[in-house]
């Protein structure tokens, strides 16, 4: 059977590993609820692995970026959702995409969501107005900047007021920490020489306060290689 050591450690190390990149809860305020209905969504994958990792003192019980993985499918289905949602305000930004700034000036508190494809160049053209040493970089001493890759946001910039979106979350029981967690592991004996892992999360988004957003569509901009 498996090492308990290992499983443990297999646990822990991928709960950490997700909280640690867990940035929708820079953007979302984010509530946690003891059961979900049918209403919520199921992001994780399901890796089928050779079971050495559990029994083989040699192998090292983790899988690198595995809880990063389910936290990055969260990121991606708010995006996706913010995208899809027809009534929040779009606007075509013609000017240099440095003069973004502005369209944030009447937010009290807000996240941007800017494309990695404008990442260079607003951080060597802004860089006397960006400060670091938090979670992330802070604009004008007023607004995070969150960036999300260019495959998701295009040529786009999204700015978010703070309690824009109420974002749900269920919680589990980890069995191995005793600890109630907002990711669900699951490992398996599969076929002979395998481990079946299951990595979840179960979400809704509540609610999106679309007049708290705006969605930048940069014009003409070139792609920064």
């Amino acid at each position: 059977m498996y090492d308990e050591k290992k499983l443990k450690e297999f646990y822990e190390s991928t709960i950490e590993d997700y909280n640690r990149n867990l940035r929708v809860e820079d953007i979302a305020v984010v509530q946690t609820v003891e059961r979900a209905d049918n209403s919520f969504t199921q992001i994780g994958m399901r890796p089928l692995i050779e079971d050495d990792m559990f029994i083989d003192p040699g192998f090292f019980p983790r899988l690198p970026s595995a809880g990063m993985m389910v936290a990055v499918g969260e990121e991606d289905f708010l995006i996706k959702a913010l995208l899809d949602n027809k009534e929040i305000e779009r606007i075509e930004m013609k000017e240099d995409v440095k003069e973004f700034p502005k369209y944030a000036y009447n937010y009290n508190e807000a996240v941007i969501l800017l494309s990695t494809k404008f990442f260079v160049k607003i951080f060597t053209q802004l860089m006397n107005r960006i400060a670091y040493g938090s979670s992330h970089p802070i604009l004008d001493s007023r607004y995070r900047i969150i960036s999300i890759p260019e495959k998701m946001l295009g040529s786009r910039i999204i700015i978010i007021e703070k309690n824009a979106i109420l974002w749900e979350k269920e919680l589990f029981l980890d069995k191995t920490t005793g600890k109630k967690e907002k990711i669900d592991i699951m490992v398996k004996p599969a076929s002979i020489g395998k481990v079946d892992i299951t990595l979840r999360s179960i979400n809704k988004i509540k609610y999106i306060d679309s007049e708290l957003i705006k969605i930048l569509e940069v014009q003409n901009e070139p792609t920064t290689t």
